[in-house]
């Protein structure tokens, strides 16, 4: 494809240099093979990517409950444009597991981004779930959060002003005290899982690839010692996660240039099914569109324990297929 030779395993080095840093520091640059060696990809691989194919690569796991993986994509629009579609949330339309969604700047009405949030009639089976809630995986709540659903009365209303009220105290006690406002999950007895700390080691994995350590930080101090010029947003998502409705919690943020980005997603409360989701998307414009690589670490209780190993390499190749599929809709959607 003419639009895109270009690109080449120098394309990879210059995502080093995704963004300026916020200090004076002078970044440290990776050489090509380096930053290609930190991302698993071959040159054969990039290859393949210049050719408009869409490649994954497993990566380095921190946790026995963390899935990760990388994924590779070209896009035929500039960087600036991307960026834009997806801070809208004009890319959650291709997605067809989405029932709904809203997304708010962080200086945006409260009462008014949570709205009309709930279940409808139809999903009378996951209202019962709320209502017998109880410790353990099948519902994603704390212990405090478990009672107050056991105290709602069993009319659909009550339930989604309860609904409402717990997913915006999640997201106020995130507005003001980030990753260390982020309640655990009760899962029976002592054991509870934290998205939290989750999180946090998924943002500290991240830097070394990025080399982007005063964004990454600023992630973990949120919402202390804010960057410049880096945009925030928020959004709920009611999707439908392993045949089951679920609210998820995300706070996106991304930094750019004229030439290059970088956008994170941070799932910091999901319904069921998974504890915690990151996202590092970084965008380089080269000639004919822009050179993406998609970092997704989800960690999920249902990977830990027995046979660990065998459920990893299930779980990541699941992963890693739908967010190829998911890309590749996208890219159908934006490119029209």
């Amino acid at each position: 494809m003419k639009q895109i030779k270009q690109i080449s395993v120098m394309a990879l080095a210059a995502l080093a240099l995704w963004l300026p840093r916020a200090t004076a520091h002078t970044p440290v640059v990776p050489t090509p093979a380096e930053l290609a060696k930190a991302l698993g990809f071959t040159a054969a691989e990039i290859t393949q990517i210049e050719a408009g194919e869409i490649v994954s690569k497993d990566l380095k796991e921190g946790s026995d409950k963390e899935l990760a993986g990388v994924v590779a994509v070209f896009f035929k629009k500039p960087v600036t444009e991307l960026v834009e579609s997806v801070l809208q949330g004009k890319t959650l339309e291709s997605d067809k597991r989405i029932q709904a969604f809203r997304g708010w700047n962080p200086d945006g009405s409260v009462e008014e981004a949570f709205a009309g949030l709930g279940l409808d009639a139809s999903e009378s089976d996951e209202a019962n779930v709320f209502w017998r809630a109880s410790t353990g995986e099948k519902l994603n709540l704390s212990t405090a959060e478990i009672a107050q659903f056991r105290k709602v009365g069993r009319e659909p209303k009550a339930l989604n002003a309860e609904l409402q009220a717990m997913l915006r105290a999640r997201y106020e006690a995130y507005r003001q005290s980030g990753l260390r406002g982020i309640a655990p999950y009760a899962r029976g007895g002592s054991k509870t899982a934290s998205p939290g700390n989750e999180l946090a080691l998924a943002i500290k994995e991240a830097m070394p690839v990025a080399h982007l350590d005063d964004y990454f930080q600023a992630l973990l101090d949120y919402p202390a010692n804010p960057l410049p010029d880096v945009r925030h947003r928020f959004y709920w998502f009611k999707q439908e996660v392993e045949g089951r409705p679920t609210f998820i919690l995300a706070h996106r943020a991304s930094h750019q240039t004229t030439n290059a980005a970088l956008l994170t997603e941070e799932q910091f409360y999901v319904g069921h099914s998974y504890n915690a989701n990151l996202v590092v998307g970084g965008g380089l414009q080269v000639q004919g569109g822009t050179l993406v690589f998609y970092v997704n670490r989800t960690f999920t209780d249902q990977v830990a324990g027995f046979a660990s190993g065998l459920r990893h390499t299930i779980g990541r190749g699941q992963m890693l297929s739908e967010i190829a599929t998911k890309l590749q809709r996208v890219r159908e959607q934006l490119e029209k």
